[in-house]
């Protein structure tokens, strides 16, 4: 029975594992390219939230994801001899985070609003919320690379910054805050569709 284990608890198990064995990955190639004198910046891997029907989309398990894989990847490389002090710094350094603004703005279309209110007031809620998830990533430096991109909060529409509703001006305000210094990168793909 001790080796019975239901098949969400598994699946994350495995996830944490691989992610970890991927980063491991991303930092021994670093460290070769370093050696050739060609690492122009150390190699990660970035989980990224996808859509609200998957596994990670949302801001909590996809601290979660990012968190339990660090471990992952410490407990690893502590057992291969490394200080754990520097094991949380590679961890840190080789997996985090891909954060995409339209995406987590999507949670909008299964958002519970009150029926009292109006949908701008709701929706002023939603993004309380997501502002304070946004917080909490940042703070705990889970993120490495952002996709600052719009919506309607429906669909993955790809509009640029300003063109949705989705508070991707705060967003970004949150993590500069607390010193963000990785990637971002503005993803506009729709706008020649939707204007031709």
């Amino acid at each position: 029975m001790r080796y019975i284990q239901d098949a969400p608890s598994y699946a994350l198990q495995q996830s944490y594992e691989a992610y970890a064995d991927a980063a491991v990955t991303a930092m021994r190639e670093s460290q070769q390219l370093q050696k050739k004198g060609a690492l122009k910046r150390p190699l990660a891997l970035a989980v990224e939230n996808l859509f609200p029907e998957s596994y990670g989309a949302h801001p909590d398990e996809l601290i979660n994801l990012v968190e339990k894989s660090r471990e992952a990847m410490v407990r690893r490389l502590t057992k291969e001899g490394m200080d754990q002090a520097e094991a949380k710094q590679k961890a840190q350094q080789h997996l985090y985070a891909t954060f995409d603004t339209a995406h987590c703005n999507m949670w909008w279309k299964y958002w519970k609003g009150d029926e009292h209110k109006t949908m701008a007031q709701n929706k002023e809620e939603f993004d309380k919320w997501m502002l304070s998830r946004v917080e909490e990533m940042a703070k705990k430096k889970i993120v490495g690379h952002l996709h600052l991109v719009d919506n309607q909060g429906y669909a993955d529409d790809h509009l640029a910054p300003g063109e949705g509703n989705a508070p991707v001006d705060q967003a970004l305000k949150i993590f500069k805050k607390h010193g963000f210094k990785g990637d971002i990168v503005v993803e506009p793909g729709a706008d020649f569709t939707m204007d031709v």
